[in-house]
């Protein structure tokens, strides 16, 4: 019998195979989508979706760390989504995938932006808002796909069974933190948080 190398082993017990090809999709999905809007962002009139009480949220630049944190969170939840069982990897990424569809359709349809604030301080938060400030343009921002992916990560947590409840509670921390951190460091408003959850459920409704 042929021995399997001990780095290809590893690595099949971190993640199925069968995990690859649906996560590849979506990950490419993600880039190709993200690629084309930012290409046509010049052809849209964008709108405010800000509220009254959007106004009232201060300015705390000490959640950017959160905010990038999110996306150690999603590399997480994307793992062990995969790593569940075949036919749970496939419903939940097909959710993502679908809720995602209906995301970029939407930026489309109802191109959104935000007004941020002047960044002022010398900090590490500070520095590392404004960098965030300088790459990450203020459009396409209703549904906050921020909060899409997180609220996945705390939908797939709760559903899966390898892992115990303690992770489900912590992952729901941390969407908590993200959905906070996303109107406080402004890079959205609060109906981009009620929309990235909305369209995840959605996506799984269908």
């Amino acid at each position: 019998m042929k021995e399997i190398h001990p780095l290809r082993k590893r690595f099949k017990s971190l993640l199925p195979s069968y995990a690859i090809p649906a996560l590849l999709l979506n990950l490419s999905f993600n880039f190709v989508g993200y690629i084309g809007l930012q290409s046509l962002k010049g052809y849209f009139t964008f709108h405010d979706l800000s509220l009254p009480l959007d106004r009232e949220i201060p300015f705390v630049p000490g959640f950017i760390f959160i905010y990038l944190g999110a996306y150690l969170q999603w590399i997480i939840g994307f793992l062990i989504c995969g790593r569940e069982s075949k036919s749970f990897c496939y419903r939940y990424l097909s959710a993502e995938l679908f809720a995602k569809i209906l995301t970029f359709g939407c930026f489309i349809l109802i191109p959104s932006t935000i007004l941020r604030p002047r960044v002022i301080g010398t900090g590490a938060a500070e520095w590392v808002t404004r960098w965030v400030y300088q790459m990450d343009a203020p459009v396409n921002l209703f549904p906050s796909i921020h909060v899409l992916e997180s609220w996945f990560c705390t939908r797939t947590a709760f559903a899966q069974k390898k892992i115990g409840k303690w992770y489900a509670w912590l992952t729901t921390i941390m969407t908590f933190l993200v959905c906070l951190s996303v109107v406080l460091v402004k890079q959205h408003v609060l109906m981009d948080i009620l929309g990235g959850i909305a369209f995840f459920e959605i996506g799984i409704l269908v």
